[in-house]
């Protein structure tokens, strides 16, 4: 009979404990490695809670397996100073996957622990893996509408463009050719970078879809934030209501197609018992689904939302392949992608219609972009720093570590404090709503607050997202007059940092503390601009869901656009700081992108690749 697990305090007596938590890892990680151990001999012990503790730092690093030999295993073996017992644990794993049974076991049996293709996964992550590739292969597979239609189709859609920036919406030959993809198939990846007409081609997806019978109503908009849905939601609006000469298959589209929706709420999320209303038994009601911003996407919510696909729905995934893969586990996109670029389900967009001699501005930070994406680091840092005086935020810039302090002052000046400036003045709500000139001068605040932000790769450091935004909030407080703490000055923006459905806010969605005037008188506010308008909602209601967002994680900013970002790096290197990090910094600026940092640390991060071990794209191939 096994024994019982040792109690949680024992584990202070583990080598590898001062290190787990020093790389975030927490108790419960390593109590999972000791109740495992339990049920296996007394000299295999520590070395499998060593093991699994790797396993979980891979996971936590968004990985879904860990490998068991090489360097591969030492990237997690060795911050962890795992032992030659647990080292070689792992080797005899690899070579017997049935050496610890019950714990571990190859794919056919059903082990808490499995081995399959040399690397130890949990249980849980090898059968998402397994459905979610099989699932899409056999979707892939699948055709969608007849080719011929949708040439048809497609070309009644060109011959109908919409004006915008007072041009026609024209498709290349390689954007037609993503259009017919999606149309034709039963699941689609279309992957281009910034720039690359991804939004066109929605608009024309859509437009073709309806042409060859899709009802409009069937069509599903989707993205995993809902900053990024609104901003679905909004291109797509705008592009066809700017159509001049509108058919009625346009008109149907534009009156009958629902609004775009996060992930979570498109499958029934609920928070209360954390289940998921649509599943294979209670589909949604959807003959075709496209998400946007599917690089955010991970493996656990990419298995929910293909499980609950009808049979015989398309399945269109659009985003950067290139970008930050999901803040959990797994880079599903970028996966699928490498995976269906063989079988002829993936598209990539490789022309940018921002590189534009009219725009020499957006054309250099698209060009360190690329350069960043290429590994190209004598490009960047052929940019000499500049001082912070000398800065324009515009185009490509690089400012050096010490700079940080005038930085922030210049940047101080330049996109806070304009924030604050009337700020103070009462907006008039009815039942949190605000009206009329109340709501034309938040939205005016809010595009303001869009122009710039400041971006850093982790929260903690002096150069974290908990520091500057101390720094900048302490200027605002001072400029009010407010002590500091927890007193928000009018006009500091807001970021939402989880869910609220009853509210109808968002992680990711951003807000601004204004005052607001009510039935009640006059009292600090959250205010956010939504899909329904501008809410008001009393500051201390939303304190506990909210945290203040002069400045945000990289990973918080995907799926938002801004006029100036600066991307202010740690003093040394780290493993969050990668290519990807700072392509996906960069790609949120439209005209001007600043880099603080030291020149080691850029190139250390530009050199590392954020890479994921995960057996998806096998998964896919051979599903």
């Amino acid at each position: 009979m096994p024994t019982e697990a040792p109690p949680l305090p024992v584990l202070r007596s583990l080598a590898l404990t001062p290190r787990a938590l020093e790389l975030e890892l927490d108790p419960a990680d390593l109590h999972l490695g000791v109740e495992l151990g339990a049920l296996v001999a007394e000299a295999d012990r520590e070395a499998l809670v060593g093991l699994v503790t790797a396993l979980r730092l891979a996971e936590r690093e968004g990985s879904s397996r860990l490998p068991l030999t090489g360097a591969d295993f030492d990237r997690f073996a060795d911050p962890l100073a795992l032992d030659a017992a647990t080292r070689a644990l792992a080797s005899a794993l690899a070579a017997d996957p049935e050496r610890l049974s019950p714990v571990t076991g190859d794919p056919s049996a059903f082990r808490p622990l499995l081995v399959a293709e040399g690397c130890l996964y949990p249980q849980r992550m090898h059968a998402l893996e397994v459905r979610l590739g099989q699932r899409l292969a056999e979707r892939a597979r699948t055709p969608g509408v007849d080719p011929a239609s949708v040439d048809d189709a497609l070309t009644a859609v060109l011959a109908r463009p919409p004006i915008l920036a007072g041009r026609p919406m024209l498709l290349s030959e390689e954007q037609r050719g993503a259009v017919r993809a999606a149309c034709s198939r039963g699941f689609t990846l279309v992957t281009g970078g910034p720039g690359t007409g991804k939004t066109s081609i929605l608009v024309s997806i859509l437009r073709t879809l309806v042409r060859v019978g899709v009802d409009p109503a069937t069509i599903a908009l989707a993205a995993p934030t809902g900053k990024a849905a609104d901003r679905m939601r909004g291109a797509t609006e705008i592009a066809l209501g700017r159509i001049v000469e509108r058919t009625a298959e346009d008109d149907s589209l534009l009156a009958s197609l629902p609004g775009a929706q996060t992930l979570h709420r498109l499958l029934g999320f609920s928070p209360r018992d954390e289940t998921f209303r649509h599943h294979e038994d209670d589909p949604i009601a959807a003959s075709v689904v496209v998400v946007d911003e599917s690089s955010m996407i991970d493996l656990g919510l990419a298995d929910r939302l293909v499980r609950a696909l009808p049979v015989g729905a398309q399945l269109i995934l659009v985003g950067d392949a290139h970008q930050l893969p999901s803040v959990e586990a797994g880079a599903v996109f970028r996966d699928l992608c490498a995976a269906a670029d063989t079988e002829g389900a993936a598209v990539e967009l490789t022309h940018s219609y921002r590189m534009d001699a009219g725009d020499p501005d957006g054309r250099a930070v698209l060009e360190a972009a690329r350069a960043v994406d290429r590994g190209d680091t004598a490009a960047l840092l052929g940019v000499s720093p500049k001082r912070a005086s000398e800065l324009a935020f515009a185009g490509f810039e690089r400012a050096g570590a010490n700079e940080l302090d005038p930085f922030l002052e210049r940047w101080w000046e330049r996109f806070a404090a304009p924030l604050l400036v009337g700020a103070d003045v009462p907006l008039e709500a009815e039942r949190g709503r605000l009206l009329g000139d109340s709501e034309a001068a938040a939205i005016a605040r809010f595009d303001r607050m869009e122009q710039a932000r400041l971006l850093s790769p982790t929260r903690a450091r002096r150069q974290g997202v908990t520091a500057l935004n101390e720094a900048l909030h302490a200027r605002a407080a001072a400029e009010r007059g407010l002590e500091g703490g927890r007193t928000l000055a009018f006009g500091e923006p807001l970021l939402v940092t989880r869910n609220d459905y009853e509210r109808n806010l968002f992680n990711g969605d951003q807000g601004l503390v204004l005052p607001v005037r009510t039935e009640r008188g006059v009292r600090p506010s959250a205010v956010f601009r939504t899909r329904d308008g501008v809410t008001a909602y009393p500051l201390d209601a939303v304190r506990s869901l909210t945290e203040l967002a002069w400045a945000v994680t990289v990973h918080k900013a995907q799926g938002s656009e801004y006029d100036v970002v600066a991307l202010v790096l740690p003093a040394e290197p780290m493993p969050l700081t990668t290519r990807e990090l700072v392509y996906t910094a960069l790609t949120r600026a439209r005209s001007g992108a600043l880099v603080l940092g030291s020149d080691a640390v850029l190139q250390v991060a530009v050199e590392s690749r954020a890479e994921r071990f995960s057996g998806l794209q096998a998964r896919f191939s051979g599903g």
